[in-house]
């Protein structure tokens, strides 16, 4: 999600809320007593215990969070507001670091995005000795992004990942069994059902929509092109710098080569809101999207909720590459009720609630046990001949690895990228520009691949 643009929202700002308002409620305490249904929240007077919670997520999935935490308070005589963000990610990320700085003690549990750790890490607290073994449970590949100095910070509550969101109607009518597998085969695809579709009179179908503004959607579309294509992850594990090399060029340039062909002149612009609004009104035959609206995607309202799929991105030299866009829990160092805090997330992310929120949201669990399990997936994705793929591909942006210098970088990545898919620089020399910035920024080696 953004830190830094308003690219990647979960939340599109509708004008409410802002962060200062927010920043005030917090600060300035709050006599509300409701939750986000608008329920009177579970109460008892002689706990003297009162959770405050700040969500990222909406829909579908606020409203199981809302009724799992207003359950657990209930069982145990706490008080807990569930309190719904209502602003960009860039807002929320600047509301946690001034409570922070303030040292509020609300709110209790903090929902965080997966780039957020090393930023707040020294806000939050550890969660290792109150999880022992049960950090097992988790995948590794998750457990790393929220771990920054061996202090696990916070807990995944779903997973999230890029997909290709497909018209399963389209592919049939003209000709396609199965969603393409590789980038150059959704590019002659696109042209295909385009090509039809408008000699059909549909003039505003498009074959492809991505994000493409300049914000961190664009670090994610873009890093899963170059590293499908065996380009690198902009910064390796090991520290070494890799954005400027033949095969992310290529990567870049065949980018380049959709728009105003298979992809809206526009899409330079686009958030994930506004490629969604696209892809449901039915003018495109494939989109890049996140996991987390495969849920809603599928409900009645939705004008192609009965004739979409969805598949693993196309891969390339480098394989099948998605970036991981996880959401968490934390608990604020700030809190004065920390057990409770600790206890509510651990009970909000167990394999129960887990299970529970899969069926009902079609989120994909984190808990390795729970994605072979047939009867909790099978509202999810990952089903049918996607039932093994829950983890195939995943990428992680080095966010944990450049640690709270990752704002800069990953504002130095999209920038570079969009000033190409604008045409403002080659994508050879904006790529070379990078990574000689990336440099500064980091203060490590590129590679001379």
């Amino acid at each position: 999600m953004d830190t830094a643009d308003k690219s990647f929202v979960r939340h599109p700002s509708r004008g409410l809320a802002p962060v200062a308002m927010m920043a005030v409620i917090f600060l300035g305490g709050c006599g509300s007593r409701e939750s986000v249904s608008g329920k009177s929240a579970v109460s008892n007077p002689g706990a003297g215990v009162s959770l405050t919670v700040m969500a990222m997520t909406d829909e579908s999935n606020a409203k199981f969070e809302d009724q799992a935490l207003r359950k657990f308070g209930a069982e145990r005589g706490l008080h807990v507001r569930y309190l719904p963000y209502l602003g960009s990610t860039n807002e929320c990320l600047g509301m946690y670091r001034q409570l922070f700085q303030e040292r509020s003690s609300q709110p209790d549990i903090c929902e965080i995005d997966i780039i957020w750790p090393a930023i707040l890490a020294d806000d939050l607290v550890d969660l290792t000795p109150y999880l022992g073994d049960d950090i097992k449970a988790f995948p590794q590949e998750l457990i790393q992004s929220f771990t920054i100095g061996g202090r696990l910070v916070a807990l995944p509550t779903y997973l999230d990942t890029g997909l290709l969101y497909y018209r399963s109607d389209l592919l049939q009518k003209y000709g396609f069994r199965k969603p393409p597998a590789t980038w150059d085969e959704l590019g002659s695809m696109a042209k295909v059902i385009q090509t039809g579709e408008r000699r059909s009179g549909k003039r505003d179908f498009w074959g492809f929509v991505w994000q493409g503004e300049a914000g961190e959607g664009l670090t994610c579309d873009a890093l899963e092109w170059q590293s499908s294509e065996g380009g690198g992850h902009i910064i390796e594990s090991d520290g070494t710098i890799r954005v400027s090399n033949p095969r992310a060029i290529h990567a870049l340039e065949r980018a380049v080569s959709w728009i105003g062909t298979i992809s809206p002149p526009g899409v330079v612009s686009y958030g994930e809101d506004d490629s969604l609004n696209v892809w449901q009104s039915g003018n495109a035959a494939f989109m890049r999207g996140w996991l987390y609206g495969y849920g809603s995607m599928r409900e009645p309202s939705c004008p192609v909720h009965d004739r979409f799929g969805a598949a693993l991105l196309p891969g390339g030299p480098g394989g099948r590459s998605r970036v991981l866009g996880d959401m968490a829990v934390a608990v604020s160092k700030y809190s004065k009720h920390r057990a409770e805090a600790v206890a509510a997330i651990r009970d909000l992310t167990s394999a129960r609630n887990e299970a529970v929120r899969a069926r009902q949201a079609g989120s994909v669990p984190t808990r390795s046990m729970l994605q072979n399990r047939f009867d909790i997936m099978d509202n999810t994705p990952f089903r049918g001949p996607l039932a093994k793929d829950v983890l195939t591909g995943i990428v992680a942006r080095p966010s944990v690895i450049t640690g709270k210098s990752y704002e800069a970088v990953s504002r130095a990545y999209y920038t570079a990228v969009h000033s190409a898919l604008t045409r403002q620089a080659s994508p050879r020399k904006a790529l070379a520009d990078l990574e000689k910035q990336l440099v500064r920024i980091t203060g490590l080696h590129a590679s001379r691949d």
